[in-house]
């Protein structure tokens, strides 16, 4: 399993990414990492502002030469102006992090915003990166910053996002597994995390029964019954339905244990049972197989045992080439009530289970 030797912050001094360099700044303590700073910032749009009010200068500044000399000037304040104040957003983080004994490099780039942060993320290749799901701007439940979405969406890396103050002292991980190789790793990296932490871990499975009645439903209305199929309706309903709930709980306990399996092995003392686990060895203090929308129900239990983080997979069983990201891990991710851990997409190799 990677370690994590170097953290990637993404800082716009906005109030959750000063909440992020604290959660960099502990995580960095406790893995022995180094920590690399970084901010975007777009001199070009600043330019392209001084271009539209040309216009509305005083006439004496309409002539094309003084016009020329003064874009000049401007495009050469602007560019050393933002780049020292992107400097000036790390200079105090680089001090605290020094005192504090981890090695702190800034880092900035011009562009536009989220393309110079990938573009910087690329170019450092950390272990893990750190940014705030919004900016300064924070609009209530499920609003994502549009540079959090779009460096998410344009990196398969290992991300932390920060969502409000993150406990790390004996805290609460939730995992979300589906029986996806993203999703073990995920798991991989919660008991990392839980090692150093002194973490519990609460593993769970949800499926989504009402979904596959709904899907039944439609099938019998709109194709069986149209095309004159006959059959004992209602129990073929009963009996769909308690194959649904029934096989997919199954499901559920065999993925968890296989990922449990996969990832702590045949340990002594390992408990299966269900419900809370004692064993306090292997972190694991509850497995889980939940029924109900899977990113919902996946934010309402760490809301119910008061999480302080969730790990899921950056993709899940229903990958295809070309995703970005998964829909359990983005609304996971705008839903949560805590930070949110989203490890990178794992190629799917199934299992026997």
């Amino acid at each position: 399993m990677r370690k994590i030797e170097k953290i990637i912050l993404c800082f716009d001094n906005s109030d959750l990414s000063l909440q992020a360099s604290d959660v960099t700044l502990a995580i960095a303590r406790i893995f022995d990492a180094e920590v690399v700073g970084i901010h975007g910032y777009n001199a070009f749009m600043h330019e392209g502002a001084f271009r539209i009010m040309e216009p509305i200068l005083p006439e004496k500044y309409q002539r094309e030469e003084v016009l020329q000399r003064q874009r000049k000037l401007h495009n050469s304040l602007i560019n050393v102006g933002m780049e020292k104040i992107s400097l000036s957003y790390l200079k105090p983080l680089e001090k605290t992090f020094k005192e504090s004994g981890v090695t702190f490099t800034p880092l900035v780039k011009e562009g536009k915003n989220y393309k110079a942060v990938v573009e910087l993320i690329s170019e450092t290749d950390g272990d893990l990166v750190i940014i705030g799901a919004s900016g300064f701007n924070q609009n209530g439940d499920g609003f994502l910053g549009s540079v959090c979405l779009r460096v998410l969406r344009s990196c398969d890396r290992d991300f932390l996002v920060v969502k409000g103050s993150t406990n790390l002292s004996r805290s609460r991980i939730v995992v979300g597994l589906d029986g996806s190789a993203s999703a073990v790793e995920a798991l991989r990296k919660a008991r990392l995390f839980a090692e150093r932490l002194d973490a519990e871990l609460h593993l769970v499975y949800i499926f989504d029964s009402k979904l596959h009645r709904d899907i039944f439903q439609r099938l019998k209305d709109s194709v069986i019954n149209n095309e004159g199929f006959s059959f004992n309706s209602k129990e073929q309903e009963r009996l769909h339905d308690q194959f649904i709930d029934r096989g997919l709980s199954q499901v559920g306990r065999m993925i968890l244990d296989r990922a449990e399996q996969e990832v702590f092995g045949n340990q002594p003392g390992l408990h299966l049972e269900w419900g809370p686990v004692s064993d306090k060895d292997n972190r694991i203090a509850a497995k889980k197989v939940l029924e109900g929308a899977v990113y919902k129900k996946i934010c309402e239990y760490a809301s119910e045992v008061g999480a302080d983080m969730i790990f899921v997979g950056r993709t899940g069983r229903h990958y295809i080439e070309g995703m970005d990201i998964g829909a359990t891990a983005e609304n996971v991710l705008r839903y949560s009530p805590c930070s949110v851990f989203i490890s990178r997409h794992q190629k799917y190799e199934g299992w026997n289970i």
